[in-house]
């Protein structure tokens, strides 16, 4: 399935089963994915979960971000007035991230690496990492 949607007043958007490939424009509420070898886009999320095997989601920003499962490639912005929560686990994720706020990287599991940079004036992120040949790094 192939689909553009665009989100109206921070509107909740969930994307299940495999092999979609969605477009989401606007401001979304909280956007999950959950599945297999979904292809998702978007412009913002209030916050972003990705669940499941081989999903890459680019794109837009998101206030808070969770990745789960294995293999998800992701590729977005965290943003946010308050503290952006970043929390990743399972096993051989990645994840590209910029900055636009404080933020916290929290990071278990196994072979999963997360790029990040920080956008002008924006202090280095608090980082926990645990688990076996995790990778955080500025980039």
């Amino acid at each position: 399935m192939s689909r553009d949607f665009a989100c109206e007043d921070g509107q909740d958007v969930m994307i299940a089963g495999a092999e979609h490939k969605v477009v989401l424009t606007g401001r979304c509420g909280a956007v999950s994915v959950h599945g297999a070898g979904h292809s998702l886009s978007f412009e913002a999320a209030k916050a972003l979960a990705v669940s499941g095997i081989s999903n890459t989601v680019e794109g837009g920003s998101a206030g808070s971000l969770v990745v789960e499962s294995v293999k998800n490639r992701v590729k977005a912005t965290v943003t946010g007035a308050e503290t952006g929560k970043i929390d990743v686990s399972g096993a051989e994720h990645r994840l590209e991230l910029t900055l636009a706020g404080p933020a916290q990287i929290e990071v278990q599991g196994a072979k999963n690496v997360v790029e990040w940079r920080a956008e002008e004036g924006v202090k280095a992120p608090s980082v926990s990492a645990s688990g076996i040949d995790n990778k955080v790094s500025r980039r």
